[in-house]
């Protein structure tokens, strides 16, 4: 990571320049910026450049209806609003909630459409049927959100209770940050993505191809 000394994280997207402050002495680990987030939202926008990259399906992103899960200060998200995502709701723990706030304000002005921002406990229900009404996902968004084991059961729950049911997608960036969590994690989300898919590298943006981050696509049904 070419980060600097300062705890504001700045991301070129879409022909702007994105930035994030971070709180790095916080508790809460969604109040830092991890790499994955950034890796995510570069090999996006590198398809979007490239319509020959076999991925036109999951970011086809006009009338597309997204979550992001662990959206902490923001990177993911508010790039793929950039980038064009716009009906877009923006999730994490109460906690966390006023440094997405924070990044939004930052970064407004450079966004087609705000993205709506919710509370969400991956083991809520309840914040699940109010999230996933009128209708759930076709796509979710999460980067970084696998890292301790207890909560991978609460997570994969998530993800299959928000995204559609038949066509649902899940956007993932990955990096290992928990051997056991990382086992659990690939041990139990075919039961609801069968269908999973690791981006090749050649795929991703050169300068963001941080080796320890991939991106993955877990599908409920194999691509048509």
């Amino acid at each position: 990571m070419r980060f600097t000394a300062s705890p504001v994280v700045e991301l070129p997207v879409g022909g702007a320049v994105l930035t994030f402050e971070q709180d790095n002495d916080s508790f809460e680990v969604g109040t830092s910026l991890w790499p994955s987030s950034l890796v995510l939202v570069k090999f996006v926008e590198r398809c979007l450049r490239d319509p020959a990259l076999p991925f036109a399906d999951v970011l086809r992103f006009p009338g597309t209806r997204a979550v992001e899960l662990g959206s902490g200060c923001g990177p993911a998200g508010l790039g793929l609003s950039r980038l064009g995502l716009t009906d877009l709701v923006l999730t994490d723990i109460a906690a966390v909630l006023p440094a997405l706030r924070r990044n939004l304000r930052r970064n407004r002005a450079h966004l087609p459409r705000a993205p709506r921002l919710a509370q969400l406990h991956w083991n809520c229900p309840a914040h699940f049927a109010t999230l996933a009404t009128p209708r759930r996902f076709d796509l979710v968004v999460a980067a970084d959100v696998v890292y301790v084991q207890e909560s991978v059961p609460h997570l994969i729950a998530a993800m299959d209770a928000l995204a559609d049911a038949e066509r649902g997608v899940v956007l993932l960036g990955y990096q290992i940050r928990s051997p056991e969590a990382h086992q659990a994690f690939w041990d139990s989300v075919p039961a609801a993505f069968p269908v999973i898919e690791k981006v090749a590298r050649e795929y991703l943006d050169p300068d963001y191809a941080y080796e320890e981050s991939d991106v993955y696509i877990l599908r409920r049904r194999p691509r048509q």
